[in-house]
């Protein structure tokens, strides 16, 4: 049986004898997550969208290119117990933790789950969104072995908003986001060994 053909769990997409999703603990925290996404995307299997789906409940999914996305971006943006912002991970002009002093309320995280090129394009299409840009404070080196690291800083979805929680300091999750980070090296680590990579030390 070659890799293409081997069975792979529907949600974590590991192959069935690697599947993590039993150690998985689902984490609730008051941020939500608007999630763009593809159709295209949620078919690769090293997608870390879906992964960090199965690890945060409070999120919704929008397809961007699918009839009425535009609407359903438009009423995550009016929803009144949330502060909507774009999450790009790169230089910002707004500082999430003073929007939410600011504000008194938590965020709605709209996030980019693409690729760079495609989340630059996605991008200029959220031009008409009345909400602020966010990004990171610092850019840790990127843990996902699976791909090239085109430039300096640009992170996989996963770790960019697993890296933005904790920035914002949600109080008493330290202990959550740690098992977060586990379970994505550990994910990580499966890919890179059914591939035949060398994940580092």
């Amino acid at each position: 049986m070659g890799k293409s053909t081997l069975e792979r769990c529907l949600h974590c997409r590991l192959i069935v004898k690697e599947c993590i999703c039993r150690d998985i603990t689902t984490l609730w925290v008051e941020h939500k997550l608007t999630l763009l996404t593809s159709k295209r995307e949620e078919r690769i299997a090293s997608n870390t969208g879906r992964l960090l789906r199965l690890m945060l409940g409070n999120y919704s999914l929008v397809y961007v290119g699918e009839k009425g996305w535009e609407e359903e971006i438009q009423a995550e943006i009016a929803r009144s117990e949330y502060t909507p912002v774009i999450f790009f991970p790169m230089s910002h002009s707004c500082d999430g933790q003073r929007l939410i002093e600011e504000t008194g309320k938590p965020l709605n995280i709209i996030v980019l789950d693409t690729n760079w090129s495609s989340a630059r394009r996605w991008l200029r299409k959220l031009a008409f969104m009345e909400a602020k840009k966010i990004g990171l404070s610092s850019v840790q080196p990127s843990r996902y072995y699976l791909r090239r690291q085109f430039k300096e800083g640009n992170l996989c979805t996963f770790q960019a908003v697993t890296s933005l929680l904790e920035e914002l300091g949600i109080e008493g999750q330290e202990s959550s986001f740690f098992h977060m980070n586990e379970m994505f090296t550990l994910w990580v680590k499966s890919l890179a060994k059914e591939r035949g990579l060398t994940f580092p030390l």
